[in-house]
């Protein structure tokens, strides 16, 4: 019966309701807080739990090799195509230059090619990267944009926190951080979301060379896919990575920059803008985007 105490009583579970979804946050760090007042053993299997996700699969035209690598990126888009043999390094071994192959210590600090990686790849939910060098092919004489760095990493069902951005591995490599700014790139021909204006973040910095007793100035671009929604900021990939309420969470690192030394800044974004726009359209086709999370997360749903 619909009497009005169950009226009564159906309201306010409704506001309680209400205000759970609106005051999650807070939940989630009152329950910490509570788990850790009933110990720290407790405490710690609590945020192993928030920090737990769900791995999202590649997509399936997506192709990594044995060594956590992307294989089948194009070699050739638009005017912009892989360094050849010899034409980086200055010695033939049957390898395009341009296609980096990453040492084992690296890997390792990039948490790429782990036990867990291995037992995921065959279910396409492993973490894996990409790293290439492409030449402009317009470009016919020295100059600090004929070739372009392209990285993509993809991490999933991790407790990876973010810590490999420009402005933390350039500093531990010896450079000098000159400053980090968001910068907004328009790029048209990317698939939805990422056909708006889109922040990235540059790194501007600075190498010393001991020899020439002089320093060179460099650029790096980056910006973050996380379930598929361009993201500039790490802190806010890192906060999404502990929201216990989202389950089902990747991410990816997109970033790029010209291998030479950059003096003018107008002129290096409007180089850079030239770059993203042919590369980024490909790159997204090797990543989840937000329409295959949601399905995702309803398949997951019904089947529980």
């Amino acid at each position: 019966m619909n009497t009005p105490a169950d009226k009564k009583e159906r309201s306010a579970l409704m506001k309680a309701l209400s205000w759970c979804r609106v005051e999650r946050h807070f939940l989630a760090a009152a329950m910490v807080l509570a788990v850790t007042a009933a110990g720290w053993g407790l405490a710690k299997r609590f945020l192993k739990w928030v920090m737990h996700k769900e791995p999202v699969p590649w997509p399936a035209n997506v192709v990594i090799d044995d060594g956590f690598r992307l294989l089948n990126f194009p070699n050739k888009l638009g005017p912009y195509v892989l360094a050849a043999d010899g034409e980086l390094e200055g010695k033939l071994d049957g390898k395009p230059d341009g296609q980096t192959t990453l040492r084992p210590d690296v890997m390792e600090s990039l948490k790429i090619g782990t036990a867990l990686d291995k037992e995921r790849i065959g279910e396409r939910q492993s973490n894996w990267h990409m790293v290439r060098t492409y030449r402009d092919s317009r470009v016919t004489v020295p100059s600090a944009y004929k070739y372009w760095r392209l990285e993509l990493y993809y991490y999933t069902g991790g407790l990876d926190t973010v810590p490999h951005v420009p402005e933390r591995c350039l500093v531990a490599g010896g450079a000098r951080l000159i400053s980090v700014k968001t910068i907004r790139f328009s790029i048209p021909a990317a698939r939805k979301p990422w056909d708006k204006p889109i922040n990235f973040k540059v790194a501007r910095y600075e190498v010393s060379d001991q020899r020439q007793m002089e320093t060179r100035q460099y650029v790096q671009y980056y910006v973050f896919s996380l379930n598929g929604e361009p993201e500039d900021s790490w802190e806010k990939v890192r906060l999404a990575l502990t929201n216990p309420f989202m389950r089902h969470c990747y991410f990816a690192k997109i970033q790029f920059a010209p291998l030479g030394e950059v003096t003018d800044p107008e002129e290096v974004r409007k180089s850079a803008e030239d770059f993203l726009n042919t590369i980024l359209p490909s790159a997204l086709q090797a990543l989840p985007m937000p329409d295959y999370m949601q399905r995702l997360r309803k398949t997951k749903d019904t089947t529980r």
